[in-house]
């Protein structure tokens, strides 16, 4: 019988942030007083540090500011990040920035003299005497699409990672739908294997383990066609919280004597401590030394008391811990070191090469030699060029397309295919 345990009914709010945000301008404007607005003009950063995952580790910046203040925070289609405040302390919205600020350190944008020109981090807007200059700013997106609409990202490694998905925005019901459908069809065939490796100093490859997973985009293309899966970051989580349900549930039934490599699962850290994944323990056994599991950077950082508890959980009964959608800026930002994981996944991009300085390279030298070079995996690893650039700092560890190509050869090579699961799966 298909699990219903989460029953969805009502329709989500699926304007864009422009829309809510004109709407909350039309709110105060007769009430401005103790109130003012900063922009974020994260639309001025160099492309390379524009990446979605970037826009969403700045917007947590503010969580704490959210949660303590009466402070709204808006997340644009342009990547530019609205806070609209009513009497928080200017030094606590300053200290939320500056966050954000050390996040994009090496951008020219967070290198400018302090001001309020549109070309810096930051312009303010004091309600009393800018009100109307907000407005004028605010009517610019009034008929913009998207807001987070336009930043999906895969949570999986591997085959569609970090790609945006097109189609309409996605509602409750829909969601409800595809759950339903999730629950009641087999996705064996749909689980996918991606090698992370260990290059010797002879050249030769050594797996690490195979991480299993099913892409968004191919939940999209087989159960919700015509729809933007990520286009509501509450509602695709709840979503990445389902395909965690059918992964486990198809994962438990192989045989884990049999096991041939060490494997990784991408997981919510909501699954972790949830019934699910205790019956997956029950079927994993004594082999949970075989098994890492997969943590994203945005779980983590959105609640770090709730994930050093999961984090603990695991590490107590024998699993490896890995944090995975690591950036260069979050490893400025962050000490990963305080996070206390096994691996740590950071993902490559032709800028690390391209724009670094050698003060740049060096310092994030000293940051692979604290994390520990072999905790660190280069994620996305698509060509010989990223592999060159990671052995200069001591990184042998590797995951992405171009070690898909190399695995590949050895597997030809050998005659044989490592990790190769014939699976059967029951539908609960």
């Amino acid at each position: 019988m298909a699990d219903t345990t989460t029953t969805l009914t009502s329709v989500s709010d699926t304007r864009s942030p422009e829309s809510r945000l004109r709407d909350h301008v039309e709110r105060v404007e007769h009430a401005r007083g103790d109130r003012f607005a900063v922009v974020l003009n994260l639309s001025k950063l160099r492309p390379q540090n524009r990446q979605p995952h970037h826009i969403r580790i700045a917007s947590r910046s503010f969580d704490s500011l959210l949660n303590a203040a009466d402070v709204q925070l808006y997340i644009l289609s342009t990547s530019d990040l609205v806070l609209m405040c009513k009497g928080p302390r200017v030094d606590d919205v300053e200290y939320a920035i500056n966050k954000v600020r050390t996040l994009f350190q090496n951008d020219p944008i967070t290198r400018s003299g302090k001001g309020g020109k549109s070309y810096e981090l930051t312009t303010w807007y004091d309600f009393e005497i800018e009100f109307e200059d907000f407005k004028d700013y605010v009517a610019k997106f009034v008929n913009s699409p998207g807001g987070l609409a336009q930043i999906s990202e895969d949570a999986s490694a591997g085959q569609g990672a970090g790609a945006s998905i097109a189609g309409q925005p996605l509602d409750a019901f829909s969601l409800a739908k595809i759950d339903d459908s999730l629950n009641r069809t087999r996705i064996g065939d749909m689980i996918r294997e991606q090698a992370a490796v260990i290059i010797g100093a002879d050249g030769t490859e050594q797996i690490l383990f195979y991480e299993n997973f099913v892409s968004v985009g191919q939940i999209q293309q087989r159960f919700a066609p015509g729809f933007n899966l990520g286009s509501n970051i509450w509602l695709f989580n709840h979503l990445t919280e389902t395909i965690d349900r059918r992964l486990l549930r198809t994962i438990e039934q192989d045989d884990f004597n049999l096991l041939p490599h060490n494997i990784s699962l991408n997981l919510n850290i909501s699954t972790v401590m949830g019934k699910d994944f205790q019956r997956f323990e029950d079927s994993v056994a004594e082999h949970t030394g075989k098994i890492i599991i997969e943590l994203q950077q945005m779980d983590v950082f959105s609640d770090i008391p709730q994930f050093r508890k999961a984090r603990n959980y695991l590490k107590d009964r024998g699993y490896g811990v890995l944090i995975d959608g690591l950036c260069q800026q979050s490893l400025w930002l962050f000490n990963p070191c305080d996070l206390e994981a096994d691996y740590y996944k950071v993902g490559w991009g032709i800028e690390y090469s391209e724009t670094e300085s050698i003060e740049d390279h060096d310092e994030l030298a000293d940051l692979v030699d604290g994390v520990g070079k072999e905790r660190f995996i280069l994620a996305r690893t698509d060509s010989e060029e990223a592999i060159r650039w990671a052995l200069t700092l001591g990184v042998r560890r590797f995951q992405g397309f171009f070690i898909d190509t190399l695995v590949n050869r050895q597997i030809e090579k050998e005659g044989k295919l490592p990790g190769d699961h014939r699976r059967t799966e029951q539908v609960h």
